[in-house]
This record gives structure tokens, sequence and C-alpha cells, in this order.
């Protein structure tokens, strides 16, 4: 009797849990018993966990972490974010399950969706198997373990490394999605006849206007007789095509194909059309039936001479990565919604193409690819530099790439596939998978790896650098009239591998969106190196000079590889932030996929969208006088022809006024092309002041537009101050003497500035300058003649890349004219101009380069004219003081020289301070 009741209380505990079940599957998210197992020890004899009741409880789907289960961690990492909880080691999870009477004879399957990593299944005391995918959903057979009535089910989860990887790799590492231990998807147990539909892939021939369907049956079962019914719908729409094939046990072996005519109309898929099919299979054996539905689209992939072609046209990839960050969950959503919300956003930015770095996504990412017509790149969870060491490795990639194939190979938003990123070591090893790739499934293109070999069996190639050079642009320049066409013309497509990575200060209003498993700790522990060198108050300041600098880059950057008609495409790193492996602040838009602010996505879409009009500029500044020619190219990648229509330019200053304007004709332009528009040349007379302009041109609805400065021939040279090289006694009796001194150091201690910001981050790339922007005080009455913003613009170009930023963190008081904006891991105040009363003078510091080759160098030239008007004036007249010891700290050189000659005022005066 006593059984009976712990019997009917366990089925009534097992049915409250099975809150969602139907005929054909039982939903099991929800409550689990759990318990961690950090020592192993749980399948171990004697100390077998699947054999208890566990005690603890979580919640399914989910990880530990959310779970609050591990260890509390304290630690604050300044190269990535900082999990509430961590835990690596066995997992295990548990709960009863009914199976109900009608599901007696059929076959049964467990779906895990996303676990990680190893997954062990125990029904009641028995071991059912063992699955290792990263990448697609964990099958088990459960038929003969699950009888009707009530069942224990025991999951074990270990999120150790199974196989050496390389620290980095997005689908195992700690730094991104972390190192997460759970089950985050589809949960459930589900029940199909014995005889039923186990994978239906379809094959789309445009030309033919049909698609070839192949139909897999799950069992060997010999029957005698059956049918098979194939109807085509456009998706939640009119049925297109139906047709019905008898077929029998033995036909099911050998394989079943079918040609299935879809008429005239057919409507292709692609990033503007992203039209989706449904094929509808349902299958009759002996009275039975079971049916299965899959998505497609009518694509054709296939390989250029330079660009991947979709559907018999050239498609040039305007990509942005993935490289799973997921700041709330710490693990990537398995929901479509959320994809088509990042998705939504990539195309609002001008992006057609995601490539997800070293990882798969779910097939929610391919699902939301399919309806928004975005072009994906998938990988293995593979970034390894000694690749062909491991048999046991090498095996589970190759089965992790079928498996890849199996479950999202019908997704037509799944164009291209990869091994993996920057792979070292045996080749022939990715070159065998390529091949066996291609043999297998033909509906896209494969690579062997990004950024390292190219191999023969490669069908597209995405690199920093080719035979013929580099192709990746990390940086842009004054000059735009230049392109990577020769170094893209190889042998297959060439797309250009992480372009851009510029890093910006970051947001530490950010913080306060950490809500999840996830907390910004780097950001608090920079905030505070920032708070120690008293520049607390300058923080929002530096992440919108060094955010619109940012954006500027990204301009070049994404032009340049427009420009290039051999170019396949390109994939930015990043359109969004990376807040692992170093704490890589270099998106517009944050690691929630969120608007910065610092552009707008219609603003962003003028450089890089579709359509896009292009200038070639040979120079960003000028004297009165000179000639502008501008080379106009468009880049038109549409899907339609653009009519016969005029290019309407003007040049303009900063308050509006049209100092030029014009015209130029033009022809039809085809579309899948980057083509020749026209010259403007403008004279640039009668200019008297500095000034900034701006070039505008628009074509339709297409617009862009490029800022230029020009500056007067002749300025009078100014008298009234005292002009200086070196700090030396002589400056400073000049100063004694009440003069105003400008100070350009010929040598000074400090970093050698460069006008592109810090490459990806300051912590991974340790390396000279650690500057991540430049901040101006623009409205500084030194500025009067020369225009400027409060970051750098281009014709600050060749001013920084011949200037010095000295640490001025010791001048508590002194906040820099031009400040050079420090690593945020480091955070000390540089300067390249300031100014302080000194004794009884005013000194200017302005550490720039005023002599190589000068008379070409005509921003410098104009900003120290304009430096000089202002010392030379009333208007002079700084706010702070400084003490000389304070300046000759500064310049330790002349300090020791001062030593020599016997003088240890600086040294006691310093020592006292």
């Amino acid at each position: 009797m006593r059984k009976t009741v712990v019997l009917l209380l366990l089925c009534f505990v097992a049915y409250l849990m099975q809150a969602k079940t139907d005929s054909l599957k039982i939903d099991l998210s929800g409550m689990w018993r759990f318990q961690l197992d950090p020592m192993g020890f749980g399948k171990t004899p004697g100390s077998e966990l699947y054999l208890d009741k566990l005690v603890e409880t979580i919640v399914l789907p989910g990880s530990t972490d959310q779970g609050g289960k591990g260890i509390k961690n304290n630690a604050r990492y300044v190269d990535r974010l900082s999990r509430k909880f961590e835990y690596q080691g066995a997992a295990w999870y548990q709960r009863e399950v009914v199976i109900p009477e009608e599901w007696k004879n059929k076959d049964i399957v467990l779906n895990l969706e996303r676990c990680h990593w190893e997954t062990t299944v125990f029904v009641d005391e028995q071991l059912v198997g063992m699955d290792e995918s990263l990448s697609t959903p964990n099958i088990f057979h459960l038929t003969k373990y699950l009888t009707p009535g009530v069942h224990t089910l025991t999951l074990c989860v270990d999120n150790r490394l199974k196989y050496p990887m390389d620290q980095w790799n997005h689908g195992t590492a700690e730094y991104t999605q972390t190192n997460w231990n759970g089950i985050i998807g589809d949960i459930s147990i589900q029940v199909k006849e014995k005889v039923h539909i186990r994978r239906v892939n379809v094959y789309p021939d445009i030309e033919n206007k049909s698609v070839l369907a192949k139909v897999e049956l799950s069992s060997l079962t010999t029957f005698q007789k059956g049918s098979l019914e194939l109807h085509v719908r456009e998706k939640g729409g009119k049925l297109v095509a139906t047709h019905q094939i008898g077929i029998d046990s033995l036909v099911a072996q050998e394989g079943i194909e079918q040609t299935i005519n879809l008429g005239k109309q057919i409507k292709l898929w692609d990033e503007f059309n992203p039209f989706l099919y449904e094929l509808e299979t349902t299958l009759h054996v002996d009275g039975k039936q079971d049916t299965r539905t899959i998505t497609f689209g009518m694509r054709n992939v296939e390989q250029g001479k330079h660009h991947v072609r979709l559907n018999g046209h050239d498609i040039h990839l305007r990509g942005v990565l993935d490289c799973a960050v997921f700041p709330l969950t710490g693990y990537p959503s398995t929901c479509v919604e959320d994809w088509k919300r990042i998705f939504s956003t990539v195309k609002e930015y001008g992006m057609n193409h995601v490539r997800f770095h070293s990882w798969c996504p779910p097939e929610a990412a391919f699902m939301a690819g399919d309806e928004l017509g975005m072009y994906l790149q998938a990988e293995l969870p593979m970034w390894i530099k000694d690749v062909g060491k491991y048999p046991a490795r090498r095996d589970f990639f190759e089965k992790e790439m079928y498996a890849i194939l199996d479950a999202y190979g019908n997704h037509p938003s799944f164009i291209l596939m990869c091994n993996g990123n920057e792979n070292e070591g045996d080749f022939a090893v990715l070159e065998d998978l390529v091949k066996k790739a291609q043999t297998y499934d033909n509906r896209r293109l494969y690579s062997a790896s990004t950024a390292r070999t190219h191999t023969a069996s490669d069908q597209y190639y995405v690199s920093h650098v080719t035979s013929k050079g580099w192709i990746t642009v990390y940086e842009g320049t004054p000059s735009t009239d230049w392109d990577r066409n020769k170094e893209s013309d190889i042998d297959v497509p060439v797309i250009a591998h992480e372009t851009g990575q510029r890093c910006m200060y970051p947001n530490f209003d950010e913080i306060r969106k950490y809500t999840g498993v996830l907390e910004a700790r780097n950001f608090e522990v920079f905030r505070e190196r920032l708070t120690k060198n008293g520049m607390l108050h300058q923080a929002n300041d530096f992440f919108k000079a060094t955010g619109a600098h940012t954006v500027l880059q990204y301009k070049e950057v994404n032009e340049s590889l427009l420009r290039t008609r051999t170019s396949g495409g390109f994939q930015l790193l990043g359109l969004a932030d990376f807040p692992g492996q170093g704490s890589a602040f270099v998106g517009i838009l944050d690691a929630f996929w969120e608007s910065k602010g610092l552009v707008s996505p219609e603003k962003f879409r003028e450089s890089c969208a579709p359509t896009v009009l292009l200038a070639r500029l040979q120079k960003r500044t000028f004297l009165s006088g000179e000639q502008l020619k501008v080379k106009m190219d468009i880049y038109h990648f549409g899907k339609d022809v653009l009519k016969k229509e005029k290019l309407n330019w003007s040049l303009i200053d900063e308050d509006g006024k049209i100092i030029s304007k014009g015209t130029l004709d033009n022809k039809n332009i085809q579309p899948y092309t980057v083509d020749s528009l026209g010259t403007i040349d403008i004279d640039l007379d009668g200019i008297t002041h500095a000034c900034q302009l701006t070039l505008k041109a628009g074509m339709g609805g297409v617009k862009n537009e490029w800022n230029i400065w020009v500056y007067p021939q002749q300025t009078e040279k100014q008298t009234n101050f005292v002009y200086t090289r070196k700090w030396n006694e002589e400056t400073l009796k000049m100063l004694e003497d009440g003069n105003n001194v400008l100070l350009i150091p010929e040598k000074c201690e400090g970093r050698k500035t460069h006008f592109a910001s810090h490459f990806w981050n300051p912590i991974m790339f340790n390396w000279n300058p650690m500057i991540v922007g430049t901040l101006i005080n623009a409205q500084h009455p030194v500025f009067r003649c020369f225009p400027t913003k409060s970051y750098a613009d281009w014709q600050w170009w060749d001013i920084l890349n011949h200037a010095t930023a000295m640490d001025l963190t010791a001048l508590n008081n002194i906040t820099p004219i031009i400040q050079s904006i420090d690593s945020y891991e480091t955070n000390q105040k540089l300067g390249i101009a300031f100014e302080a009363k000194v004794r009884k003078g005013k000194l200017f510091v302005l550490c720039v380069d005023p002599e190589s080759d000068i008379d070409n160098r005509l921003a410098t030239r104009q900003l120290i004219t304009s430096v000089e008007k202002y010392v030379a004036s009333d208007r002079f007249d700084p706010r702070d003081t400084l003490q000389s010891y304070e300046i000759e700290a500064l310049f330790p050189t002349i300090s020791i020289s001062k030593k020599q000659k016997g003088s240890q005022t600086a040294i006691q005066q310093l020592l006292n301070k």
C-alpha cells in the first residue's frame, strides 16, 4: 500500500511538472532537482548520483549562473566581464516524467538544445548514452527505457574542456559567452511512429524552377506499402505544388529523392526579398502517418571571380562579427525574436552579413536570418594553433561539422561555412574537412580557416592579407583615392577579415545595464583608476570624443572597401562592443547591440548601405587658391538599375553658406557593381580665413559628405611673444620678466602620438602609443584660426602623427588643451598642449614637430599660426599657475644638466613639494 501511495505521489508531481504536454511532446522546461559535482564522482561506483534523489533545485532552460549555483565570484577582471557565480565541472539535473499509455510501441526521443558541454543521460538506474555537440541539439533515443508510467530522468552536464582548445575560442572559452553549464534551449521528449521521417533536405534549382527533396526515414523496419505526400506552399500562404509517391522499405533504404516543379513564377530568396517556402512531407505507413515541415528559400550560392554569387549575380558582403557576447545571460539566445532584434539592428546600419566567429549559433539565428534576408557564416568551435595534433579532437570537429549541416543545412541564410578562426598547424586536416563538407552538402561555400593559409579547396577566403598584399583596412587616411583592388584580385572571392578594430573610451553609464549573470567590474576598475588620477569629471568627454573619432574611422574603413571593385566584402570588428579578451570597446553599439548615441543608423548608412556615393580625394587640407578635384564613384549592390539621374553636389561652410555647387550627368547604373560618376573641379580661391568646408553629394535618395579644410596662403608673423624650442634658464628668465612664451620643445619625454586610436584593445595589444583618442578644447580661443571639433577630424592627421603627449598626471590643476586620451587601463593625463602662468609670465606648451617637411604640412603650419596669434594677444590669460619646478620635472634631461652644473634648486623644490 505504501509503495502504491508513493508511486501515485510521484505520478502527481510529474504530472504537475509536465505543464505543457500534448499527444506528441512533453515539455520538460521548469523546475528540476539539482546538484553540483565538482569532484566528478557522480558516475563512479558507490557515488552514483543518478541513483539518488537530488536535493537542490534549478530552473531549466537555464544555466548554473542563473540558478546562483557554483562559487560566488568577487574577482574584478579587467580583461572581461565578471560572472557572479563561476563553476566548471559536472552538474546533475533530475526530474520525473510520466509516459502516456498511448506512447507504447512508439519511438521516444529526448531533445536537449544547447548543452554545454558533455551531456550524459540516465533513465531510472540505466545509462542511456552521452553526446557532446556544442552547436546542435543533443538527441537521445529513449524508446527501450521509457515504458508507460513514471520514470526518473537524470542528466549530467560537464562543462570542462573535452579537448585541448585555444583559450580564446568563442565556442568554449570564458571570455565572451562564458563557459556556462546548463541547457538553454528546447528540453522535451517527443514521440514518433516506429516508421517516421528522420530528415528532409531541400536542394533548390532556380534555373529549372524546381526543388529536389531528399527524405530519410528513421527505421529499417520492413513495410510492404506506403506513400509520401509532398506539398510546397508559400510560407503561410497558398499551395504551389504537390506530389505523391508510393514507397516501401526497400525504396526507403535506397533513399527517397523527388524533384518537384514549382511553376514559372518562383520567388527567389535574397537580402532584399527574403521569400520563404515550406515543404510539408507526410508519410503514410500501415494506416499511420507522420508529418514534417521544413522552411527553405529558392536561392543558389556559387563562387564567382571576385564575389560570392547569389542567384546568378554578385553580392558584396557588408558584414559584422558576432563573437558570442551575451551580457545578460552569458549564453546565446534560442529565441527567434532575440535574433531578429539583433539582425534588424545590423540591417538598420546598412549591413547584410554576420559572421559567427569560431562558433555556430542556435537554429533561432538561422530562422531569423531567413526571415530578414541576412547572409550568415557559421563556423566550427575551432580556434587552435596545433591543428592535426589530437586525433580525438579532429574527429569531434568532423562530427560537429556534419551535425551543423544536418541541423541547419536547409536555411537559405546559411550561405558560408568556415572551419574556424586563425587556425594554425596541419592545413591538410582542414582542407580534408572542406572537401568532405563540399561533397556532403553543396548548398553553400566553404573555407578552411580565416586569416591564415589559403588552401586549394577554399571557395572563398576571409583574411587580413592575400598573396598580393593586405586587404584588411584598419584605419583610413586623409586621402581617399586608393583601394585594395590589386590585393583582392586572387583566385577566389576575398573578404576582408576583422576590419576596423579602433577602440574608444568606455561609457561608464553602461554599468547599470548589466543586470544579469555578468557584471561590468572591468568598467568599475577603469573608473576608479580615472578617479585616482583626478579626471573622472572628463569621463563622458573622453567617451564622446573617442566615439566620434571611431565613427570617423569606420566611415573611411568601410568606404575604402566599397571603392574596391574586386572586394568580396568585409567583416567589421565591430559594430558592437567586445567586452572579453581584453575589454575591446570597438563598437558604435554597446555589448547589448544598442546605440551608444554616437551616430544614427541613417548617418551610418551614408557610408555603408546597398548604394553609397564615394569620393576620391587626394587630400583633406588645402591652401586658398588650390584646386579641389574629386573623382566621384558609386557603389551599387542594390537589386535594381539606377535610372539615369543627375548627381548634385555642393561645397558649404560651417554656417551652411554655399561656396560652390554643380551637377554631374550620369548614365544608368547597373546593380552589383562599382562605377564611376565623373569628376568635380572646384577653385578654392577667395578664401581669406581658415575654414572647414563640407562637400555634399546626392543622387536620388542617396547622399554622402566629406570634410575638407582650407587655410589662407599668407599669414602675418606675430612678434609680441617669445618663441623657444628649449626649456632652459633663458626661458625661465623670460617668464620671470613677465613675457608671453610659446614653447614648442625640441625634445620632450612622452608618447609619440598617432592619429588613429589604439588597435583592438590596450590590454591584449600592449603596444605604443596606448592612446584611444584625442580630446580638444575646441572652444578655447587658441583655435580661433584653426577650426576644429572636440575630437580629431582629418585635419589632425599630420599634427598627431608628429606630436608627443607628455605625462601631466602630477599636475593636478592642469587640464590639457589638446589632450591625448590614455588607455582606460592606465588613465594617465596626457597633454600635447597646455598653458599656465609661470612666475610673472605666461607659458604655452605645444608638443608638435614644427620643422620636418613643414611646407607640405598645411594643418601643422596653420595650428602653429593660430597658437602664435593667441599667445601674442591679450586673450592669452591662463587660468592656472605652475611652479617652475613643475615645468622642470617635465624635462628631466634639463634637470640633470643643471645638476651637473651644481644647481640643486629644482631637486630640492621637488623634495619639498
